[in-house]
């Protein structure tokens, strides 16, 4: 996607787990509290122990005004507060311009709470376990003061070396939890085939794999894209890689009792041990569009077992093995591919550990080692240069209320919660969408069924409203747009296609969630009527995705034209 360009490059990781006792801020309506410490990782593995990290890797041109920040954190989100924070010490300390830098959450569930800085979700991730509720400044300070240290360490190592981008496709480790409003996208029935939409090749996936019964639908509308950021030394040594991927954050379910970086940890540590490499390297998987998209095959939380599958996987340990060493060897063998544009269909099926090991000893062997990959980029040395545009803004969403946008609310399928991950008294009751006429049609919310008083005026009170946005341009190549919250897979592709008409640009758009800020579920205007767990918790209304698209477009523009700063 975007060959090996010249800059200045480096990558770093640093231990981002507060100290216990939490609530994890995914499960604390299911009593999830982190009342140990993160496991000791077994001798030989890159990290100390199994807990979260902050990863950083940047890349600079020909000046600190074109240097780009990625900084992937194994947190629910980020928040608006500690993007700010961590913004003002890059510009301070380092001249970066503020459009120029990225912080995304992987969105794991088993993280802490409480650093967002609004009064919404600071109280919701306790879920009413502890009557402090509301923003925690010293765990706030923590999560900043790692963040910073990580990229103040990654500075100090920038060395001049290589940059570059890779895609390929990976099948059978999602699937779409709520197909049913999925599928009143008018992208449903062309999802498979059209070459410009996420599920372009799943028809042939499934067909390559005899049709096996746990590739069902809801198995092939997701987005199976998984992309590689890649820094490379000047002599093609690998410095660090960070991915994205689209799969909740949500394997371990809700008896875990410690902070833990979910399937994403597994799939940092399958790419060091797939590359087979000297000394460990910081790798990163970040979040991307996976609102709707849950990982697969599992046996759900209330007991019920999906058939998918040779054999059922159950939720903890044992799926968030499968999910991240499935996901983490197949980035390695992105990262080794001789092809750039290579899909890699060939996804590992779900099995146990063992053999999925066995397995992928096997496939390494077959494909290109990470020497002859490094030999390789050697012998074809970029001609291009880094460069960097973007363009960002604070969102006053209340300047949106009227017509489209309306204050804050839930509805009632909000407190069901998803297969996933739910209330087992709710969820087979309301789970399946709950549309009303409660609210007039001409209403910005129709046809939700908002959450009565006074949930409803403490949710309007409390959520967040200064939203910050940011698209960057890297190599007049690839735009990167942040979503402040949970795009579904349609809501990805929408942003995408809206950026490539707009822009009239022959470029990649890639779509990250939980970046910036978080505020609640961001779904299509046609899955929001279906009023799932993920419409009722778009919390703006009906047409919120539609004005969420139209303000990237503006930023997409304008990072066209150059870096730009608004609000």
């Amino acid at each position: 996607m975007l060959p090996p360009i010249s800059c200045a490059t480096a990558c770093s990781t640093v231990e981002l787990t507060p100290p216990k006792g939490g609530y994890l801020s995914g499960w604390s309506s299911l009593g999830g509290r982190a009342l140990n410490d993160p496991p000791a990782a077994p001798e030989g593995e890159p990290y100390g122990r199994r807990g979260l990290y902050v990863t950083c890797m940047i890349v600079k041109g020909s000046s600190e005004q074109n240097t780009f920040y990625l900084i992937s954190l194994d947190l629910h989100s980020c928040s608006a507060p500690l993007l700010a924070a961590v913004t003002s010490h890059i510009v301070t300390a380092y001249s970066c311009l503020p459009s120029h830098i990225i912080m995304n959450g992987t969105h794991t569930h088993s993280g802490p709470g409480r650093y967002y800085g609004n009064k919404l979700y600071d109280a919701m991730t306790v879920a009413g376990h502890n009557l402090v509720w509301g923003f925690d400044k010293k765990r706030f300070d923590f999560l900043k003061g790692k963040v910073i240290e990580c990229v103040d360490d990654c500075h100090g190592k920038l060395e001049k070396g290589f940059f570059e981008m890779r895609e390929g496709k990976v099948w059978g480790y999602s699937s779409n939890r709520s197909l049913s409003a999925h599928k009143r996208n008018p992208t449903y029935n062309t999802w498979l085939t059209d070459p410009s939409l996420p599920g372009y090749g799943g028809l042939e996936e499934k067909k390559r794999r005899g049709g096996k019964k746990y590739l069902n639908d809801e198995d092939l509308h997701v987005d199976p894209r998984l992309r590689a950021f890649i820094s490379k030394s000047n002599n093609s040594d690998l410095l660090g890689i960070i991915g994205s991927f689209s799969c909740h954050g949500t394997s371990n379910g809700p008896h875990i009792r410690h902070y833990d970086p979910d399937w994403f940890g597994d799939a940092k540590r399958m790419v060091n041990e797939t590359l087979d490499l000297e000394e460990a390297i910081p790798v990163a998987v970040m979040q991307a569009c996976c609102g709707d998209i849950c990982p697969m095959p599992h046996c759900g939380p209330f007991g019920e077992c999906d058939d998918r599958g040779e054999r059922p996987v159950n939720v903890g340990e044992e799926l968030k093995t499968v999910i991240g060493e499935g996901v983490g060897h197949e980035l390695a063998q992105i990262v080794l591919a001789e092809d750039n544009h290579t899909d890699l269909a060939d996804a590992a099926e779900p099995a146990p550990s063992k053999s999925k090991s066995n397995k992928r000893k096997k496939q390494a062997e077959e494909k290109p080692s990470a020497k002859s990959a490094r030999k390789k980029a050697k012998q074809s040395k970029p001609q291009r240069k880094f460069t960097v545009s973007g363009a960002s803004e604070i969102w006053d969403v209340t300047s949106s209320f009227g017509a489209r946008l309306s204050r804050a609310q839930f509805g009632i399928a909000t407190i069901a919660g998803t297969a996933s991950g739910g209330n087992p008294a709710l969820y087979k009751h309301l789970g399946m969408g709950f549309p009303s006429n409660t609210l007039p049609p001409s209403h910005p919310q129709h046809p939700k069924t908002p959450l009565p008083f006074p949930a409803t005026t403490y949710v309007g009170w409390g959520a967040p409203k200064d939203i910050p946005l940011t698209v960057v341009l890297l190599c007049d190549s690839i735009f990167i747009a942040t979503v402040p919250g949970e795009p579904t897979v349609a809501t990805g592709a929408q942003i995408e296609k809206a950026i490539r008409a707009a822009t009239s640009l022959d470029v990649k758009v890639i779509v990250l969630g939980f970046s910036g800020d978080y505020a609640g579920y961001w779904v299509t205007a046609d899955e929001y009527d279906e009023q799932m767990y993920e419409g009722s918790s778009m919390l703006f209304g009906r047409q919120g995705v539609n004005v969420l698209t139209e303000r990237l477009v503006a930023l997409a523009k304008s990072a066209w034209g150059g870096s730009r700063i608004f609000g």
